[in-house]
């Protein structure tokens, strides 16, 4: 790995180094065993979040906690998560907890932060599109790493890869060692990603999430792969074009919000700052949700579900953490595109497809 491409990625986030890798969760798997997390540690995360957060925690030998997120914005309260700490640390609990900026909307958790600090746990940094990215503008490195992801759809789109940012020289010594051991990303690789990742969305569709849960070892058997040289150049290409980027994404974010305004309540946007939006996430009553999905959908327009409670999804592992928040999230969390296959245009006919149905349901 050219030492460019580290460092432009480091200093793109914040960081004083960069450990490229084929995934962020291969990222996120790396630092939880180069931290030594192990059988008795304590992985919090989010109740919501991508299985694969879940899959990376249980395949170090971890111990996965969920932590609740609000109903309204489905992402995890700070003063809720500190105290989630706390009451772990009592228990004599030791481990790590994820900060994960769920959907690019940047959260401060300087309660959950110090509550951490206190117990002598350890604070990761999902940083799901929200720190800022240009070089000299990203948040302050406040934690033992932040994971930063550039996979494809993602807001920062090179293609393949992930990375972890850390200001601790050992700590990247030790993932760029576990990085050089892992074989390259590659064509086969994402095919095997595609087929998990689409029965999955089968399983959800069909309303049998919960079966997805047989998929965890197929998918812990993907975790490891490196960052391949050739997507080298497609990363610095993507970093110097996202500043553009990002602000095409805010407009189209800022004309979805003007437009679905006068649907409140019926449908509200999450109102939360947004610095690299992901998707336009709004919610809506869970019937009221279905239908615009399903109304959308017919329509050609991409309207997506969140996940399902990873409660829900892994019944097995963490059906005795249901969060009635999560679950609550999840049935009425509605999520709208904001790449450049939604102009005014098509933007303006899926609000069309919103009025009626919303008119329809009242």
């Amino acid at each position: 790995m050219t030492p460019s491409a580290q460092a432009a990625v480091a200093e793109a986030f914040g960081g004083r180094h960069g450990v490229l890798f084929g995934r962020a969760r291969s990222a996120l798997l790396a630092v939880f065993e180069a931290l030594g997390l192990h059988g008795r540690s304590i992985l919090l995360i989010p109740s919501n979040a991508c299985p694969s957060l879940l899959a990376c925690a249980w395949a170090s030998g971890a111990q996965v906690t969920l932590a609740p997120v609000n109903a309204r914005t489905g992402v995890n309260d700070d003063a809720a998560l500190a105290a989630q700490i706390e009451t772990l640390a009592a228990e004599g609990k030791t481990g790590a907890v994820l900060f994960t900026h769920l959907y690019g909307f940047r959260l401060s958790f300087d309660a959950a932060r110090r509550a951490a600090r206190q117990a002598g746990w350890q604070t990761i940094e999902n940083d799901a599109n929200s720190s800022g990215f240009t070089p000299g503008g990203a948040a302050r490195l406040e934690d033992v790493a932040r994971i930063v992801s550039f996979g494809p759809g993602k807001v920062l789109d090179a293609g393949a890869g992930g990375a972890v940012i850390t200001d601790d020289p050992a700590l990247a010594e030790a993932l760029s060692a576990r990085a050089a051991r892992y074989p390259a990303l590659d064509e086969q690789a994402d095919r095997v990603e595609t087929a998990l990742t689409l029965e999955r969305r089968r399983l959800r569709n069909a309303g049998q999430a919960s079966a997805g849960e047989a998929l965890l070892l197929n998918e812990i058997s993907e975790l490891r792969y490196a960052f391949p040289a050739s997507s080298e150049p497609d990363l610095l290409a993507a970093l110097a074009r996202l500043p553009v980027r990002i602000a095409r994404r805010k407009a189209r974010a800022a004309l979805w919000q003007e437009r679905l305004a006068p649907f409140a309540p019926q449908l509200a946007c999450v109102d939360l700052p947004q610095p690299g939006p992901w998707r336009l996430i709004a919610r809506a009553e869970p019937e009221v949700r279905d239908d615009l999905v399903a109304r959308l959908r017919e329509a050609g327009i991409d309207a997506g579900t969140n996940y399902p409670a990873l409660s829900d999804a892994f019944p097995h592992l963490t059906g005795d953490q249901a969060h009635p928040d999560s679950e609550a999230w999840a049935r009425t969390a509605l999520n709208l595109w904001l790449d450049a296959d939604y102009p005014a245009e098509r933007i303006g006919q899926a609000v069309s497809i919103i009025a009626s149905t919303l008119e329809a349901s009242s």
